[in-house]
């Protein structure tokens, strides 16, 4: 029986005390014959007692965005130490993983880790470990800032994504819901971890010679014009993925 056919079983066991590298081992062989041998040699001391059905998706999707890389030069990889030890950090990552998009983020880093056949080990796993330190929203946010006005994309992107991106309106002499202040709070927040990790920068206005800056009322610093997304937010956004061609 191939590998193809080992994937047309099912895998009916109980999650118990069970030895969980051995099952996931077997599931990702039948869900991923390209990769999932692979990883299934190399998951037995690092990933006890982990949610076996998010690291199982994730597979499947490294799986996809894999299939037309050189599968001898893959391999050539999987026993490469350094290689190995960014794909153990994106598997413990992916066993937190909430969401399908957390998921595909990760899938598409690995995926761009064997990509480049020069790879900087301490880069990647640098910008891996920033990756995790990111929330969803805080990686929709350093997105949004990506964008010009009327780009390709553009449009849809804040349609889909506008109930966790744009704060709520404030009005004059109108009290601020407790969810909408909320909002607000965390929002900031999100762009204030973005620019203390430096994938956010504010930009100002420049200004012509003689002009005099405009202050900010509440902070009484000079008041930004937006935000910019700096050159290793460009680099995190490329490693997974998220990021418009020719950018």
């Amino acid at each position: 029986m191939n590998s193809k056919e080992k994937g047309n079983r099912s895998i009916d066991v109980k999650l118990n005390k069970i030895d969980y590298a051995v099952l996931l081992g077997k599931g990702i062989f039948g869900v991923a014959p390209y990769v999932g041998p692979l990883i299934a040699e190399m998951i037995g001391t690092f990933l006890p007692n982990q949610r076996i059905d998010r690291l199982i998706d994730f597979v499947k999707m490294l799986e996809k965005k894999v299939d037309k890389l050189d599968e001898e030069y893959i391999k050539v990889q999987f026993k490469n130490p350094r290689f190995v030890d960014i794909v153990e950090d994106a598997f413990w990552q992916a066993a937190r993983s909430l969401t399908e998009e957390r998921k595909e983020y990760i899938a598409s880093f690995i995926k761009n880790s064997l990509s480049e056949k020069n790879v900087e080990y301490i880069q990647k796993k640098n910008l891996l470990a920033i990756l995790g330190e990111l929330n969803d929203i805080e990686i929709l946010i350093l997105k949004s800032k990506t964008f010009h006005v009327g780009e390709k994309g553009e449009e849809e992107f804040w349609k889909r994504h506008e109930n966790v991106l744009i704060p709520p309106p404030a009005y004059i002499d109108t009290p601020i819901k407790n969810e909408d202040l909320n909002k607000s709070i965390f929002l900031k927040s999100y762009k204030n971890h973005l620019m203390r990790i430096g994938l956010l920068e504010i930009r100002f206005k420049k200004l012509k010679k003689g002009e005099i800056p405009e202050f900010d009322e509440n902070t009484g610093m000079i008041k930004a014009q937006g935000y910019s997304v700096t050159s290793l937010g460009y680099l995190l956004l490329k490693s997974i993925d998220f990021v418009s061609e020719g950018k």
